[in-house]
């Protein structure tokens, strides 16, 4: 069933990765897993993530993904792209939970940040843990990972949004990252995501992350950066 499914993908997909126009397929994949990372983009979002989506990005071709059901709104990746990303290999269990709405300006705000964080120096993965999983009491925006050799550093993003103009709501955050650095859930959690990225796993006494808020709020944090943009 699964080789069905892949098959009727690359025959509803394939004209729309025309090659006279410097298309292919594994450009449209690459373009859907990196729509279905990041949750919500736009189609101007979409051309900045890589300048060679241009080529296949095209308002009518999107609203095509949309019609084959495999984007939604403008846009989202769906359950089909979820699916397709998983048959081709990818590893979508380091992926978002699944998108259930349109998004908004708080999710295209933080699209923009995931795709400077993406063009960083030394960027290795952006990823999307939850403390704990299924009853969560922190939810960061993102933990941006850059590695060079055998080095590393985890930042944990939060993104200034409507709701950070809130002193309680900030300050909600900061304790609920000093529970965090006492919580060994999140050494486990970076003990298996570190396997899965090739990355070498530090000892328990080693490990340390810290927390960058962008935005134009400025707090005296420990172990926090407040800055006004990922460079």
């Amino acid at each position: 069933m699964l080789d069905d499914f892949l098959q009727t993908c690359k025959e509803e997909l394939q004209p729309l990765c025309s090659l006279g126009s410097g298309g292919s397929w594994q450009l449209m994949v690459d373009m859907l897993y990196h729509i279905r990372l990041f949750r919500y983009a736009t189609q101007a979002q979409i051309k900045q993530i890589n300048s060679r989506y241009e080529k296949i990005c095209g308002k009518k071709k999107l609203d095509k993904l949309v019609q084959l059901g495999m984007l939604a709104g403008e846009y989202r990746a769906t359950p089909k792209t979820t699916k397709l990303l998983k048959e081709l290999g990818y590893n979508v269990n380091l992926l978002q939970p699944e998108p259930t709405g349109d998004g908004g300006v708080d999710s295209i705000l933080k699209t923009d940040v995931f795709i400077k964080a993406r063009k960083m120096t030394n960027f290795k993965a952006l990823l999307f843990p939850r403390f704990p999983k299924d009853t969560p009491y922190l939810i960061p925006d993102a933990l941006l990972v850059l590695a060079e050799d055998n080095r590393y550093q985890l930042n944990f993003l939060e993104i200034e949004t409507d709701k950070f103009y809130h002193d309680e709501y900030l300050e909600n955050k900061r304790q609920n990252y000093e529970r965090l650095g006492k919580d060994d859930q999140v050494y486990r959690y970076w003990e298996n995501v570190s396997e899965q990225l090739g990355l070498k796993k530090p000892s328990k006494e080693q490990f340390k992350f810290s927390v960058t808020c962008v935005g134009n709020i400025k707090k005296e944090f420990r172990a926090w950066d407040f800055v006004k943009e990922i460079s």
